[in-house]
């Protein structure tokens, strides 16, 4: 798929996001604790259950695929911008040259 470079860098600063994003699911939503407190024995005593609420390594895989894509992306912004000239209107002597 060919795109033009501010296509790609907003698509990049988007992915960007998204792997933010997933992240923090990651890391906040990957289990969720439950507190019980048993009515019969002891009522001091609390219960506590971790639940696995989706799996890790999903996440772990999508956020790795969108990692290499970026990565993908980049070199091939900073090899079109190696290799992509522009006409500047400019004497870089002059413009550079000390006062007078």
């Amino acid at each position: 798929m060919s795109m033009t470079v501010n296509a790609a860098m907003v698509l990049q600063k988007t992915i960007k996001e998204r792997v933010a994003e997933l992240r923090n699911l990651r890391s906040s939503l990957a289990t969720s604790k439950v507190t019980s407190y048993p009515w019969q024995e002891d009522q001091n005593k609390k219960i506590e259950e971790i639940k696995v609420n989706y799996d890790i390594k999903f996440v772990d895989k999508k956020v790795t695929e969108l990692e290499l894509f970026l990565y993908k992306l980049d070199a091939a912004i900073k090899h079109s911008n190696a290799i992509t000239e522009i006409d500047v209107a400019v004497d870089v002597d002059k413009l550079l040259a000390p006062l007078e």
